[in-house]
């Protein structure tokens, strides 16, 4: 006998109310997730929609843009990772992948 797909919980306001609480106080996606009873992706995607900053997460290929745009105007690594939400050597992984010449100390290339 084919057993049918259980029904996904609807994700109310006060779901996401509380989720949006824990993760920013610390807890992970994946024991927010649980605790709801829904899925990891789905809890993201739907924290994301609410304007929040998933931790861990690579940046977009427009944020990379951005990125180099500003460091290529003279930003420091740490300035653009503040501006964009990463931290600098992030910037400098995603910068060098993108073929970006990267500034010694001094700003030299």
């Amino acid at each position: 006998m084919e057993r049918l797909p259980v029904p996904l919980p609807r994700l109310t306001v006060e779901m996401l109310d509380e989720a949006e609480h824990r993760y920013r106080n610390g807890e992970t996606l994946r024991q927010v997730a649980h605790a709801l009873g829904v899925s990891r992706p789905r809890l993201s995607d739907r924290l994301r929609e609410r304007g929040v900053v998933i931790r861990r997460q690579s940046p977009s290929p427009e944020q990379v843009l951005e990125m180099a745009r500003r460091y290529e105007q003279g930003e420091s690594l740490a300035r653009v990772g503040a501006r964009v939400g990463f931290d600098a050597g992030t910037v400098r992984t995603h910068l060098r992948r993108a073929g970006v010449s990267i500034r010694d100390a001094h700003g030299r290339r």
